[in-house]
């Protein structure tokens, strides 16, 4: 007698356990006719079979490699997959685990001697092709039917946004919520910064989801389409879901009052090298970018410090010129680098650094094996055309993998390129005393952590290995 095992499956919550119990009674009544000792199950719940991403499945084609029982029992074809490619490849790879596939219901390619089947082989081919078709026909027939309900205004499932709720299949305006999403768009349009926003509505006792809003909540609120009525999905635009909460007029607004200030951050027009990076000796803010517009029509550009400019604690702190200061940052930072000892415990960390690159040649090993794994699969699909599985499916995996493979040797031959290049002791020291002061930038944000800035002296902490502490410069004049 052989021993077996039986794959169940059901796809979805509507289907209940009664599905299982149906597949393995016929499966066990199977086995008994035949004088199969069925020794385990693997079951999978609720999961769908247009992929063979499914828990149990999966560990019964890894038990296959060392388990000695012979078989694989499965009520139906549709149980095991419903796609062509995969069915193939994993009745391949239990073929090569020398595993008999047999369907209790369905004639099969093999009997369960291991003989082939003639009128099975084909009948399988048309299984496999109905149980595809099926799985695409219904995935069409309920995109169908939600695109109809959609038309109809109903609401189809997901997160409900803030501001509405659902009734009867359709959204609502809660009134109550809606008028802070107002107030939010309100505040916003009005210049209030989403901080103090969020100042507020705590002052007021409003909370989301009985916590105080996040910015990240805010921000959602500000860039959510549907609050004026229209919704897009898949291509199609819908105005008869969503009840509109706010004007279009207002909600245009914050969209380009978000877009601004999302630049906001770097000026598109002049860029201040030290931005994030200096912060007033004296009251400990940031000191952020400046300008102003002198009478003569002149840009003028400074560092001023947020605490005297938007907080008004009392911080006495200087405004300073924009070029005064950089070029005396880039001085200090450049005679920092030229010091003998520092540069050479440079060209030391980063020789090191490109041994242990080379030594682990961690992105030419995972190229390497994603191309193993390309080929695998490439080559499964070349086994399942030499069966008689050909289709245009198969066609298209076949080109795709194809292409994949020949990607992946261009990609590994630049990484092994890599590898063989290596950077002299000469090159990195040239690099560090004359490129850098072309890439002003570079510099400060590879070698700069942060400056700590008075009237009369700046310290510069560096990050390391340029030094253990940080520089002082004192005595400069900004005027």
């Amino acid at each position: 007698m052989k021993t077996a095992v039986i794959y169940a499956r059901y796809s979805s919550a509507s289907q209940t356990e009664q599905s299982i119990e149906g597949q393995l009674h016929v499966c066990n009544q199977y086995a008994k006719a035949n004088d199969l000792i069925v020794v385990d199950t693997y079951i999978d719940r609720a999961t769908t079979g247009t992929n063979d991403n499914r828990a149990a499945f999966q560990q019964m084609l890894k038990d296959s490699e060392t388990s000695v029982w012979e078989v694989v029992l499965v009520y139906a074809i549709d149980r095991f997959g419903r796609n062509s490619i995969e069915v193939a490849i994993n009745k391949q790879r239990l073929k090569n685990n020398k595993k008999v596939l047999i369907f209790a219901t369905q004639r099969t390619s093999e009997n369960l001697d291991g003989t082939k089947n003639l009128d099975g082989i084909l009948l399988e081919n048309v299984y496999i092709g109905i149980a595809e078709y099926y799985s695409a026909e219904l995935s069409q027939k309920i995109l169908r039917g939600l695109k109809e309900s959609r038309r109809k205004g109903q609401f189809c499932g997901g997160k409900v946004p803030y501001g509405y709720y659902v009734k009867d299949k359709k959204l609502h305006i809660d009134e109550e919520k809606a008028k802070i999403v107002r107030f939010i768009y309100e505040q916003y349009s009005a210049g209030v910064y989403v901080p103090k926003i969020i100042c507020k509505l705590n002052e007021k006792g409003i909370f989301h989801n009985g916590k105080p809003f996040l910015p990240n909540a805010i921000y959602g609120i500000l860039r959510n389409k549907r609050y004026v009525g229209v919704t897009e999905i898949r291509n199609e635009i819908y105005d008869n879901i969503y009840p509109q909460i706010v004007p279009k007029e207002l909600f245009d607004k914050i969209k380009r009052k978000l877009a601004k200030n999302k630049l906001g951050s770097r000026s598109v027009k002049e860029i201040y090298l030290l931005r994030n990076k200096v912060k007033c000796g004296y009251c400990g803010h940031p000191i952020s970018a400046e300008c102003g517009t002198a009478k003569n029509g002149d840009v003028k550009r400074y560092y001023k410090c947020i605490g005297r400019k938007k907080y008004r604690n009392g911080c006495k702190k200087y405004s300073i010129r924009k070029d005064a200061l950089e070029n005396l940052v880039l001085d200090g930072v450049i005679q920092a680098m030229q010091d003998e000892k520092t540069i050479n415990s440079l060209i030391r960390g980063l020789m090191q650094m490109q041994e242990k690159l080379n030594e682990e040649r961690t992105t030419l090993k995972l190229l390497e094996k994603e191309k193993k794994q390309t080929q695998t699969a490439l080559d499964n699909i070349i086994k399942a055309i030499e069966r008689g599985i050909m289709s245009d499916s198969t066609n298209k995996r076949l080109h795709e993998l194809e292409t994949q493979i020949r990607d992946l040797d261009e990609r590994i031959a630049v990484e092994q390129n890599k590898v063989a290049f290596a950077l002299t002791e000469d090159d990195i020291r040239r690099y560090y005393l004359t490129a850098l002061k072309q890439e002003p930038q570079l510099l400060i944000n590879c070698l700069v952590k942060e400056i700590t800035l008075y009237d009369d002296k700046m310290i510069i902490t560096y990050n390391t290995p340029l030094n253990e502490g940080s520089d002082e410069n004192r005595g400069f004049s900004f005027y």
